[in-house]
Order: C-alpha cells, then sequence, then structure tokens
C-alpha cells in the first residue's frame, strides 16, 4: 500500500502543482486509510451495482438501515480526486526515461 500511496502523491503533485501550473488547487496528500476507503468503496459500488454519482445521494436506498453512509468515511468530492489521481506505477516526469514496464 506504501508504493501506490507515494505513486499517488508523486503523479499529483506533477499533475496539480508543477511549476506550469498558474493555479494550485486545493489538494491533501493522500494516506494509506484514503486508499483503504477508496478501494472498499470501489469494491462495494460494483457488489450493489451503483453508478459512483448516486453513492453519495442522501435516499441511500442501496445501504442497510443500519450502514454509516459513504460520506462519514470518504466524501465524494476526495473520492473523485482520488480517482482522477489514483496511479499504480511510479510516476516518470516527461523528462525521464519510463523505468520498467509501461503502465
Amino acid at each position: 500500500m506504501g508504493q501506490l500511496v507515494a505513486n499517488t502523491k508523486s503523479y499529483a503533485q506533477n499533475q496539480l502543482l508543477g511549476p506550469e501550473k498558474e493555479q494550485q488547487r486545493s489538494w491533501k496528500p493522500v494516506t494509506a486509510q484514503d486508499l483503504y476507503l477508496w478501494m472498499d468503496i470501489q469494491i462495494h459500488l460494483c457488489l450493489i451495482g451503483v453508478p459512483p454519482e448516486r453513492y453519495w445521494m442522501k435516499d441511500g436506498v442501496y445501504l442497510s438501515k443500519d450502514a454509516l453512509p459513504p460520506a462519514a468515511y470518504l466524501g465524494k468530492t476526495r473520492f473523485q480526486e482520488i480517482c482522477h489521481l489514483f496511479h499504480v506505477c511510479p510516476y516518470n516526469s516527461p523528462t525521464e526515461t519510463p523505468e520498467g514496464l509501461p503502465c
């Protein structure tokens, strides 16, 4: 999990905070806990067949009555940020030669 966190942080920093970026987006560095929650929600979405945009709706028809809403664990905006910036392979800047297998 540590490598996924490091790769995602590196990619996010380059995409959001690079020198050519005019405006820095607010980005809180991803943690292992964030990624575990993100993966849990991804798996749950697949199992129940609900699209991500409906998962955070207040009607909660897809949750058991005892379940906490997903936002209690990971908010929709944070989930979407991680979806956008999740990176499995080490990020190489465009000027670096890729190492290992292409991703």
